[in-house]
């Protein structure tokens, strides 16, 4: 879908496909359950498979991986043993399982092993590209990845987390602050980077790689881009229990010293705030 977490902003392509779908397998980033089963057929089965970087359920890739198999498999076989309709011919209609995934399937994710599976049973497949959440996450948060009046012409973008669950910084290599050095960009922009703890090290790792980051470096995090944004009131009447299905977005600003104290000192009990975008860099001021 890109990151698009309204009905609005879908791409028609993707909303021809949900009023088909027979099955819908949908990410936590992205179109919510009722959006979805607005668009879809009453018989479609829809299923959040989304990662968590909380203490929410998240499912491991294998077990997404073995559910499209699963779907497939199950389709085909249904599709073989049909019975003749009153004309005599054989039905063949199979299943349409719809993939959903915020962001692009291609950066950062996992389609290439959810493709190996359909390829290697000879499934057959199509897939979208979409707009990163490394791009739309930051303009919808109103902060630019590049502006010529503060000379930040460069962005890169990194995972936050790696395939093992690992964090920049905390248990991963030993070497890796100087990773950071010589790089020639402005503007540092991380996904998967939710937890407060493996946000804490990366703010660390940044701030003491003696190069041009440091503690007082702009950063900020945006936490469920492109969701409802409540004005200052709402805000603070607003409690995040996690008991409602509805996408609050939630912008952080400060520097690599501060932003982790800022969003604990709001909320003490905060150990997370997946899914997020984190971006480093003068334009984080704007």
């Amino acid at each position: 879908t890109g990151l698009t977490p309204t009905l609005l902003s879908l791409p028609l392509s993707t909303l021809h496909l949900l009023s088909q779908a027979d099955a819908v397998l949908y990410d936590s980033l992205g179109l919510t359950y009722e959006d979805i089963i607005k668009v879809v057929p009453k018989h479609c089965e829809v299923i959040c498979v989304g990662k968590r970087g909380d203490s929410k359920k998240s499912w491991k890739q294998s077990e997404i991986d073995e559910l499209i198999l699963n779907m497939a498999t199950t389709s085909s076989a249904a599709v073989a043993a049909a019975k003749a309709d009153n004309d005599g011919n054989n039905m063949t209609k199979s299943k349409t399982i719809l993939r959903l995934k915020g962001g692009d399937p291609f950066l950062f994710g996992r389609a290439r092993t959810e493709i190996d599976t359909l390829q290697s049973n000879k499934i057959p497949y199509t897939y979208t590209p979409a707009i990163s959440s490394c791009i739309a996450g930051p303009h919808l948060g109103g902060i630019p990845l590049t502006d010529p009046s503060l000379n930040c012409q460069s962005f890169g973008v990194w995972s936050g987390t790696d395939a093992f669950g690992r964090s920049r910084g905390l248990g991963g290599d030993e070497d890796e602050s100087g990773k950071w050095e010589g790089l020639g960009v402005d503007t540092l922009v991380f996904l998967m980077i939710g937890r407060l703890d493996k946000l804490e090290a990366l703010c660390n790792l940044l701030a003491n790689s003696g190069e041009k980051w440091e503690d007082s470096t702009p950063c900020a995090v945006i936490q469920n881009a492109g969701g409802k944004r409540l004005t200052a009131a709402e805000m603070n009447d607003f409690q995040d229990d996690g008991s409602s299905s509805q996408r609050i977005q939630r912008v952080w600003r400060g520097t690599l010293g501060s932003i982790v104290p800022l969003i604990r000192k709001e909320d003490e009990t905060r150990t997370s705030v997946s899914p997020a975008v984190f971006i480093v860099g003068a334009t984080c001021q704007l």
